[in-house]
């Protein structure tokens, strides 16, 4: 088995589980060996789960999720343990660090993209404060793709057939160019699907998929002891999305106005007088309710606009790797560059409440220099190195609200808001970890990590003339006038650590118990508005401390495997989004301020369990829990230790069922998965009355923004024929076509409008395969 690759508890050989080797602490080692919480699927367990992208993993790995991000599906937001960055601006870094083939993926768009040609998925949980301490106060995500290899030509083909015309090819081909010492591998697919959703204002299909992803690997090998991969990827998409749809409306919303204007100009009369003005609320909020309850628990929604997305991302990589006496030298190094481009229609409604746009031009690279083995007569393992990172670029954002409203207001003028930052972000660490071994049971674990980042922000904040392009105003008090031009940078510091001990109970037995801290760099406010004293100081790292206790075993001669991890974790300087209202020159302005406004904590665990109960069938279970709290969270609104924890599910869990068993013409599989969430909030909304709400607003806002409580079935059955060469399989995704809100939207008073998205109905298709070579 080669380094980093991964099975799942349900990949096994004919009658015991398989081990399963995970990266975890930078080098390839037994799962069942480390003192760490991670969970590692291998590439043909993904398949056999009809897992296609990314968000697919979590279905069978406890405490992970994923989300599409509110400004674009291109991108994710992760959550592990609770922590979780909703927002996916050049100025915030994800709380869950992403790692391909080693190298730090810092930005999520195009993370929503397949799995291809994948070796292994592997989920660690908790501060990474040490080995993987670039922003990981929850955990990472580690992605191993296939390399090439010398063992001769090999390959496969792959078609999908399914449900809403959806299609995807894969190729994958493996040369070796010259004996033991040159080899290439390629893969490519395209994934696309007609929309299942229908805009009733122009009748088009929204929610289709149109991507393609490309991948060559280059293995060269001069001699025994020297190594090096390069690789070269592409990713893009272009689709109409899937639509927000309207989920909640205040009776006293001015967005009620809007609508009333907009149903009827004439209405605009109604302007003048408090009468008047109550009158045009109760029209549009007529028009509200009607216009939810149509489109509730529906694929329908009136939307001004297609909501349209696009991504463009590529990524460059080489790896360098000399084994010595000691152990090995690695240098890892990476070039990514992304684009990205959405325009949707935020409030999901026919009525112009709030039209978004953004642009996102990015480019990073990194390096890092890796040194591993094992000295005094092997009782030490260790890890150290050196880790540089540079990222600079664009992130701009464009937004239209109330338009006929506020054109009225103004006397004929629609102001539209850009928020625009040039950023750039120096970053290195330092870190040394290592394991010593007291004798033949117990060892001790301990690392340390130092992290600086050197972050700026050029910010061109400003209002401008909707039809003209003319200035308005500067939003940042202090800016230069004309241009609003205003620069910042900052310098932020810290220390990461990780210690334990373990207790080997017997060679399938491990008690571990450890500490670890980790470090999320601050920031810039990329939407700063208001005096720039104020609103342009920047947010300070997010601190995790987390303690932890895991029990990890083998039982019944490896037919039995039980791994189980609890938590307590407290953050704090928590970052946390903070509405501030400003006036600027007379014109009262609102705006997203990401701040340090409290402490939480977070409690739970994970529990794994994987069973070979006869030859050829096994059975596995996942479950998790995290319980948040906040312990201080106050700003100038007051005290909001009320506000709900956006994307943290409570508990969550999932069985499987694998069957596999010759038959007289071939060999046949059998996979189903049945994976479980509890309720989970799809904002950051409050439980209690604040200005400019009724008690009403927030029962509704509550009920609307919700996930509800639930699980999806999931089944694929293959049978394959000539020695495994041809594979057939028939597949379905949400059987029970459990249908639920994963994403949701709240702007928040005076508006208190509320928005969603909705989850894909029951899918099935058909998928052959051809595959060749060893």
């Amino acid at each position: 088995m080669r380094p980093g690759q991964a099975t799942n508890p349900a990949t096994v050989t004919n009658e015991t589980l398989q081990d399963i080797v995970v990266v975890a602490r930078r080098i390839a080692e037994n799962q069942q060996r480390v003192p760490v919480a991670v969970t590692a699927q291998s590439g043909e367990a993904l398949q056999q789960q009809n897992a296609v992208r990314v968000p697919d993993i979590a279905r069978l790995s406890p405490g992970i999720s994923f989300a599409a991000a509110a400004a674009t599906p291109t991108a994710l937001a992760i959550t592990v343990r609770g922590q979780v960055q909703t927002d996916v601006l050049a100025t915030l870094d994800p709380s869950v660090g992403t790692y391909v083939d080693g190298f730090y993926w810092a930005r999520a768009y195009g993370l929503n993209a397949d799995l291809l040609d994948v070796q292994s998925a592997q989920v660690l949980r908790g501060p990474q404060g040490t080995l993987f301490g670039r922003n990981t106060t929850g955990g990472a995500l580690l992605l191993q793709t296939n390399d090439p290899d010398f063992n001769g030509v090999s390959g496969s083909l792959s078609a999908t057939y399914g449900r809403f015309n959806e299609r995807i090819g894969t190729a994958i081909l493996n040369l070796p160019l010259v004996e033991d010492k040159v080899a290439l591998r390629g893969a490519f697919s395209v994934n696309k699907r007609d929309g299942f959703f229908t805009n009733d204002v122009n009748g088009h299909k929204l929610g289709e998929r149109n991507s393609y992803a490309g991948r060559v690997k280059l293995l060269l090998k001069p001699t025994e002891t020297l190594s090096l991969l390069l690789s070269g990827e592409y990713f893009r998409t272009n689709a109409i999305t899937r639509p927000f749809q309207l989920v909640y409306a205040s009776p006293t919303s001015p967005a009620n106005i809007e609508a009333a204007l907009e149903a009827n100009p004439a209405n605009a009369a109604l302007l003048a007088t408090p009468a008047g003005l109550g009158q045009l609320i109760g029209i549009g909020g007529g028009i509200f309710s009607q216009y939810i309850a149509n489109t509730r628990a529906t694929d329908h929604a009136g939307v001004n606009e297609d909501p349209r997305s696009f991504a463009k991302a590529q990524t460059y990589m080489a790896t360098a790797t000399l084994d010595t006496f000691f152990g090995s030298v690695k240098l890892i190094g990476g070039y990514r560059r992304i684009r990205a481009d959405a325009n949707l229609d935020l409030d999901g409604s026919p009525v112009n409440i709030v039209r978004t746009e953004g642009q996102q031009s990015l480019e990073s690279y990194s390096g890092e220099f890796q040194v591993n083995g094992q000295v005094f007569d092997d009782r030490l393992n260790f890890t150290t190195g050196l880790f540089a990172f540079h990222e600079g670029g664009t992130d701009q954002s464009t937004s239209i609200a109330l338009p006929v409203l506020t054109r009225i207001s103004s006397g004929g003028i629609l102001p539209r808001t850009i928020y625009f930052g040039d950023i750039k972000t120096n970053s290195m660490g330092l870190y040394a970890q290592g394991t010593f071994r007291l004798d033949d049971r117990f060892s001790v674990v301990g690392g340390l990590r130092y992290s600086i980042d050197d972050k700026g922000i050029t910010s061109f904040n400003r209002t401008v003339d909707d039809d003209t392009g003319a200035l308005l105003q500067c939003l940042i008090v202090g800016s230069q006038p004309g241009t609003c031009r205003i620069h910042r940078s900052d310098e932020f510091k810290g220390w990461s650590y990780t210690a334990g001990l373990n207790y080997q109970i017997t060679p399938d037995m491990l008690l571990y118990i450890k500490t670890s801290k980790g470090f999320r760099s601050g920031g810039q406010n990329l939407r700063a508005s208001g005096l720039g004293g104020t609103a342009f100081v920047p947010f300070q790292p997010e601190i995790a401390r987390e303690h932890e206790v895991g029990f990890k075993g083998e039982f019944l001669d490896h037919r039995l495997r039980f791994n189980i991890a609890a938590f307590y974790n407290k953050v704090s300087d928590i970052q946390r989004t903070t509405v501030v209202t400003t006036v600027i020159n007379g014109v009262t302005s609102t705006s997203a301020i990401v701040s340090n406004a409290g402490k939480a904590r977070f409690w739970g665990g994970e529990a794994e369990l994987a069973a070979r109960l006869f030859s050829g069938f096994t059975l596995s279970a996942t479950g998790a829990m995290v319980q948040p709290k906040y312990l201080k969270f106050a700003d100038d609104s007051g005290d909001r230790r009320d506000e709900a924890f956006q994307f943290v599910t409570k508990y969550n869990f999932s069985l499987a069922a694998d069957y596999e068993h010759e038959l007289g013409f071939g060999r046949g599989t059998l996979h189903v998965d049945y994976a479980w969430r509890g309720r989970t909030p799809l904002n950051n909304f409050r439980t209690i009355v604040t200005p400019g709400q009724s008690a009403a607003d927030v029962e509704g806002i509550k009920k609307a923004l919700t996930a509800t409580a639930g699980g999806e079935l999931n089944a694929r059955a293959g049978v394959s024929l000539m020695d495994d060469s041809l594979e057939l399989a028939v597949f379905g995704r949400n059987i029970l076509n459990r249908r639920f809100y994963n994403t949701g939207l709240l702007f928040s008073a005076p508006l208190n409008v509320g928005s969603a998205q909705r989850n894909d109905p029951v899918t099935y298709g058909v998928t052959a395969t051809f595959r060749f070579g060893h």
